[in-house]
């Protein structure tokens, strides 16, 4: 971003030195470091205008550059990779865990504040602008249910020189405050785990004045690095010719993309070729050119450029995204040996992310964890039945905190999301003879698609004219005015057709989709007092149907160790002929072992007495909470001095010690509904009555003083 607002460093105006108020905190370096930093009055523009605004000072922009007292962009300043991300805050609600208020801030804090990304490995310590050591949960708290919040990492080149880390962290918060006009209320955690210290920092997405906190997306992309630049070079100094060559000299044999790589592409020929025969080819000096063709020589090693004829190189098209997709793999790998030392990762598999292209993997969770450090993107390792081990990427995981290491999964291949929006124009355009009608699909979402939130029904809309406009662009649809389109009865067997064309052409990447079979691990489940997976592989084995194509080794142990569990509670019998066999109502039983197991330890904690008898229709109940059980979601209510558990679809969206009552059962399920609406409305009436009543007596008695 333009930057027009400094209000950091140190400079001279008309004699007089000016101090920030951030530089009154000291910022320690090391004594290694190679230089200490001097820095006068930097006047590179003639006439640049200083204006005063209130108690902070501001230097005018021009051309771009932002001077005064920054280095930013210039080739001697300190480098400094800054990553800054917004993140929409997932669910609202209160407290902490499933159905809560932004769950993925509340991850993100504890992943910052981890144990072993500290110095020495310890625990990394959170701090604030004011103070070490401060309360994440109590930060969660503040920001749980504001619309977003930023990701933030800072990582200078140089950062093992910097003493006082979290002195310069805050130096960079307290010049992106000046620059965007607010106070910004933020926690931050220094992590030493990797090969460079970095920083991590969270801010909350709401700015002095309670309103959402917007930033630019220019500032992200240049504006937030340039303040960390800046702030690096004051405390380092420059980097000297010698440093500046060294750096520089570590891109040539990096397995990753770097700025020589980007400076090739830019010089490439339309038949990805570039000519290095002189000894002069980009006006550049010597020094850069022979770094130039080092790294020519180091692609050539690994089959991403050839060389012929001499000083003419061909580049394979795609050797940038190899050499990201080689850098990735090599990222996860040592974050998996840093992990799991004693893991063999030798034959790791990395999942398939090409539309229908990745193979079904049916397994056991190994590890898991975040794919980076900003995002909320997870991953699995997964062991199949041959104990190959396979890294499965996913964009967000639903069951992911559910999920223990040991659980058994299915992995399946993703796929674009297409055919759902093609359904839905089909059915709209079907009920209008033919025509889709923006209206029509507006008026069908407020009436019936309720739980899409008012501020999301445009951008769902929007998603199926984009759709719309693909097919068109294919000959599928036919536009007409005003945003209509002519749909033919076949849409959605054209559409598939289309997706698969242009996911093979463009090589579009999806996310696999993941099947939880059991979260918990299987050895856990062998003794468990309930029905669980082992139950219903043992029931499909025995009508000749299982789940799984083939078992591993763990897999098949657990089974057989359940066989006998199930065996010594009575619960199966092992024929004559040698065969296993489940008693019938077995599952029912084990069912109802969950159920009283965890009822009567919920009956404990609220001082009750647990009561297995199914609800009553239409009766009024105290809603207790509700219990996720192998079985399915269970409500929790109290009547009087007894708890009574009713199966539901989904979590209730219903406050505990709220009066609910429930509809017919219907295959083991009921609907549970609020009663309060219906007494809030039986109040209003008994309020209106007692009104009429009072201005009967009050005109009765206005009539009788007239008498």
């Amino acid at each position: 971003m333009l930057l027009d607002d400094v209000s950091s460093g140190l400079w001279e105006e008309d004699g007089a030195v000016l101090a920030s108020s951030e530089l009154s905190r000291p910022l320690i370096i090391t004594n290694e470091s190679p230089r200490k930093s001097v820095f006068k009055k930097l006047r590179r523009h003639a006439g640049a205008e200083v204006k005063n605004k209130g108690a902070g000072t501001r230097l005018k922009m021009r051309d771009g550059v932002v001077r005064g007292n920054s280095f930013a962009g210039s080739f001697s300043g300190q480098r400094v990779v800054v990553k800054i991300n917004p993140v929409q805050n997932r669910t609202k609600g209160v407290g902490v865990g499933a159905g809560s208020g932004a769950k993925n801030l509340y991850q993100h804090v504890r992943y910052i504040s981890r144990s072993g990304a500290g110095k020495e490995e310890t625990q990394a310590v959170l701090f604030d602008r004011e103070n070490d050591g401060v309360d994440g949960l109590a930060f969660y708290g503040l920001c749980k249910d504001d619309r977003h919040h930023f990701r933030m990492i800072i990582s200078p080149e140089n950062g093992h020189q910097i003493d006082d880390f979290h002195g310069y962290v805050r130096g960079v918060m307290g010049r992106m405050e000046s620059d965007l006009g607010t106070t910004l209320n933020w926690i931050g955690a220094v992590h030493y785990d990797t090969d460079d210290v970095h920083a991590h920092v969270i801010i909350r997405g709401v700015n002095e004045r309670g309103q959402d906190l917007v930033i630019g997306r220019d500032y992200i992309a240049s504006g937030v690095r340039a303040r960390a630049q800046e702030l690096a070079t004051e405390l380092l100094g420059e980097r000297s010719l010698e440093e500046i060559q060294k750096s520089q000299e570590k891109q040539v044999e990096a397995m990753s993309v770097t700025s020589l790589d980007r400076f090739i592409e830019k010089n490439l020929s339309e038949e990805n070729v570039v000519d290095v025969r002189k000894v002069n080819n980009f006006g550049k000096d010597n020094f850069y050119e022979g770094l130039i063709k080092g790294r020519l020589q180091f692609l050539s090693t690994t089959g991403l450029a050839a060389e012929y004829p001499p000083g003419i190189w061909t580049l394979k098209e795609n050797f940038i995204e190899v050499l990201r997709d080689t850098s990735q793999r090599q990222n996860v790998l040592n974050n998996l040996y840093r992990q799991n030392p004693d893991m063999d990762l030798e034959n790791l598999s990395f999942y398939s992310m090409k539309a229908d292209e990745g193979e079904v993997i049916h397994g056991l969770v190994m590890n898991k964890g975040p794919v980076d450090e900003i995002t909320d993107r997870k991953y699995l390792v997964v062991k199949d039945a041959r104990e190959k081990l396979h890294y499965v990427p996913f964009g967000e995981l639903r069951d992911y905190d559910d999920l223990r290491i040991g659980a058994l999964v299915t992995v399946k291949p993703g796929m674009g999301s297409s055919g759902k929006a093609d359904f839905n124009i089909s059915q709209l355009a079907k009920a209008n003879n033919g025509i889709y009608d923006p209206r029509h699909h507006m008026a069908y979402i407020e009436a019936e698609l309720s739980h899409i939130e008012p501020e999301n029904r445009e951008g769902y809309l929007a998603s199926h004219t984009k759709r719309l406009e693909t097919l068109a662009k294919n000959g599928v649809v036919k536009p007409l005015d005003d945003g209509r389109y002519e749909v033919p009865a076949d849409v959605v067997e054209r559409g598939e057709e289309i997706t698969r064309e242009i996911n093979a052409r463009e090589g579009k990447r999806f996310y696999p989709k993941l099947e939880v079979l059991s979260a918990k691990p299987l050895d856990k489940l062998v003794s468990a007092e309930k029905w669980t997976w082992l139950d219903k592989e043992l029931y499909k084995q025995s009508i000749g149907k299982p789940s799984l194509p083939e078992y591993g080794a763990e897999v098949e142990d657990s089974l057989q160790k359940r066989r006998d569990w199930l065996v010594s509670k009575d619960l199966a019998v092992i024929q004559s002929n040698g065969e296993f066999d489940l008693r019938d109502g077995a599952l029912k039983q084990l069912r109802i072992m969950e159920m009283r197991r965890v009822g009567e330890k919920l009956a404990s904690q609220l001082e009750a007495q647990y009561n297995d008898k199914l609800v009553t229709p239409d009766k009024s109940y105290t809603y207790r909470g509700y219990a996720e059980l192998e079985s399915g979601t269970w409500a929790v209510v109290q009547e009087r001095d007894k708890i009574h558990m009713a199966r539901v679809k989904s979590v209730p969206d219903t406050k505990v010690g709220k009066s609910v009552a429930f509809s017919e059962i219907k295959d083991g399920v009921v609907e549970m509904r609020e009663l309060q609406v219906q007494q809030e409305a039986s109040k209003a009436r008994e309020l209106s009555q007692a009104e009429k009543t009072r201005r009967e007596l009050d005109r009765d008695e206005d009539q009788e003083l007239e008498r």
